[in-house]
């Protein structure tokens, strides 16, 4: 009769290998981890939804529920920012998730290992990996986060003085009237709390921004550029005057006089007196040398 050989797995005998040991340690920890993780958050479902500006209230309360319907969020805000804003603005949803993240694993550690230590056991996890997690979830909500809303306040609260009908930007303010489905002045009621906030934390923000308003009129840059146009030439003639490496010749002295000559008539805005003295000085110099020169080649 003929027989029916059955193979069957030897079951290891004794103390376990460190293979084995490991693999049990490793399915313990998750085991106990999603236990944990169950009872804490048994209906947590990840937010992935990007919420409307939540710093210091201005669009929404903590819980991101809106306090004010007409207020823009951070994607509409986002085309009147300047691109490495822009940037980081769109980074704040995958922060936040981060964030949100990061605090459930921390707390879900820390559960896990108080467990572990009521019943006797030996922790599963360091101090170290728990605090990691923590201090990187404490950042983003304390310093990163913040410092993107900040930045927004700042951007939007200057673009509400550039919308201002009387001391604001002209250009800035045609631009919104070509661009926008909005006027420019209702544009500036939505934009008044950013500014409101910005200001509150910058005395000086208005001041600032009016400066930079005024110095990017088109009177103030062909005024501006005039001046340094203006301060170059004098500067050249001055530098001609001054140059060690000429000869000195009847031509130099010519060229000196004419020079200095003009520098006294159209620069005086620039040149002081007692720099044109010394230029004087200069030039009787040079006339003397040249004066000495003609007198050996005779």
């Amino acid at each position: 009769m003929p027989t029916t050989a059955v193979t069957t797995s030897k079951r290891h005998v004794g103390r376990p290998s460190r293979e084995e040991q490991a693999a049990y340690n490793e399915a313990q920890k998750e085991k106990v981890l999603e236990e944990t993780r169950r009872s804490l958050f048994p209906d947590l479902q990840p937010d992935l939804t990007l919420q409307p500006l939540t710093y210091g209230g201005i669009v929404a309360n903590p819980n991101g529920e809106s306090i004010a319907a007409t207020m823009p969020n951070l994607m509409q805000l986002r085309p009147f920012l300047s691109k490495p804003l822009q940037e980081r603005v769109n980074e704040v949803r995958s922060l936040r998730n981060e964030m949100s993240s990061l605090s459930e694993r921390a707390k879900t550690m820390a559960e896990a290992n108080e467990k572990c230590f009521e019943g006797g056991k030996v922790v599963l996890y360091k101090d170290e990996e728990i605090a990691e997690l923590s201090t990187r979830a404490a950042k983003i909500e304390s310093d990163i986060l913040p410092n993107i809303y900040i930045a927004v306040d700042r951007e939007i609260g200057e673009i509400y003085l550039r919308l201002s009908p009387k001391t604001g930007d002209p250009e800035y303010i045609a631009f919104v009237e070509q661009k926008c489905n909005i006027s420019p002045q209702n544009l500036r009621t939505q934009f008044r709390p950013f500014y409101e906030k910005a200001l509150s934390r910058d005395p000086l923000f208005a001041t600032q921004v009016a400066e930079r308003i005024a110095s990017d009129r088109p009177e103030v840059k062909a005024e501006r550029d005039r001046r340094a146009k203006h301060k170059a030439e004098a500067d050249a003639f001055i530098k001609y005057i001054c140059r060690k490496d000429k000869p000195s010749t009847k031509a130099r002295v010519k060229g000196m006089t004419e020079r200095i000559a003009t520098l006294r008539k159209q620069y005086a805005d620039i040149v002081s007196e007692e720099e044109l003295q010394g230029f004087d000085a200069l030039l009787e110099k040079t006339k003397e040398e040249a004066t000495n020169t003609k007198k050996d080649k005779s």
